[in-house]
């Protein structure tokens, strides 16, 4: 197994970030070609390697938002041929592949190649595996031939749509670096715990803010850097945070540190705005943790 040491993976994920941005800058060649150079920085198997799911997940991630998702079978055909091996003497831990390979073919309407490898993933993981996916592939997987046959004389593919679901691997990845990040928040270690914010942050595919998880990882990354001083990274990440959660309802929270940062950058407007906000919807108690921001909002403002 190739274990990535902290610092490899900060620079992986930096780097598969940076894909991103390519890609939201509408610069897909530069952004495959740096993809397809981390792809060829970590060997195959990339079940071998601590970051191998999350590259596989990236490519088929990039792929997708291009449109060209036939590119990224190759990847994928290749990873679940090693792992068929292994199978018939080992455990597999990423059974998930077997799934993305055949959502790839069924999305490419290969109805056939797509039933192949949604039967592997249910011989693996039973219907536990399929429960993020689209209801298509168990059906597929256990369909009798005819209900199967029938199905494809029938079929009329999806226009995609925004229900995707971070990957087992995803989602626990980034809840592991978020309860590193809050733990490093504990002991006041603020920009240990602004690298995990930013680690579990680049793993939310793009475009980032069609992620719940987008509201809390922003704010979390944001509170980081204020309490380490970099107001300006600061009010970054809080102020995507604050247009995250004022489409729906706005957070206190997030109201009240950036009313702090601007406090801090010397922007007495801002500050004042955000601040008045942030005490209207929670009262004085949300200003306990440092006093002079409510002094400065009672000198300004009658409450």
């Amino acid at each position: 197994m190739l274990v990535y040491s902290p610092e490899e993976e900060e620079a992986f994920f930096d780097q598969i970030d940076q894909v991103y941005v390519l890609t939201e800058s509408d610069k897909a060649e530069e952004a495959e070609q740096l993809l397809l150079e981390i792809e060829g920085e970590i060997p195959d198997p990339k079940e071998n390697c601590t970051v191998g799911a999350i590259l596989l997940d990236s490519i088929y991630a990039f792929y997708e938002q291009t449109g060209q998702l036939e590119k990224a079978l190759p990847y994928f055909l290749k990873e679940t041929e090693y792992l068929q091996e292994k199978m018939k003497t080992e455990k597999v831990k990423h059974v998930v592949h077997f799934i993305t390979t055949g959502s790839i073919y069924y999305a490419l309407q290969d109805l056939d190649q797509a039933r192949v490898y949604f039967k592997i993933a249910f011989e693996l993981g039973k219907k536990g595996v399929f429960g993020d996916f689209h209801a298509d592939f168990l059906f597929i997987a256990l369909a009798a031939d005819e209900d199967f046959e029938d199905f494809k004389r029938n079929f009329i593919p999806e226009e995609s749509d925004d229900e995707d679901e971070l990957t087992d691997e995803q989602q626990d990845l980034m809840d592991d670096y978020c309860e590193k990040g809050n733990a490093e928040m504990d002991e006041e270690n603020y920009a240990a715990a602004a690298d995990w914010f930013k680690k579990a942050y680049a793993i939310l595919p793009d475009p980032k803010d069609d992620w719940e998880a987008t509201g809390y990882i922003t704010a979390s990354l944001g509170d980081a850097l204020f309490s380490d001083g970099k107001f300006e990274e600061a009010k970054a990440q809080l102020l995507v945070a604050h247009e995250f959660y004022t489409a729906d309802k706005n957070n206190p929270f997030v109201l009240l540190r950036l009313g702090e940062t601007y406090f801090e950058l010397g922007d007495e407007k801002l500050a004042l705005e955000f601040l008045l906000k942030a005490y209207q919807m929670e009262g004085q108690q949300l200003f306990e943790d440092d006093k002079k921001y409510l002094k400065f909002l009672k000198k300004h403002h009658e409450l």
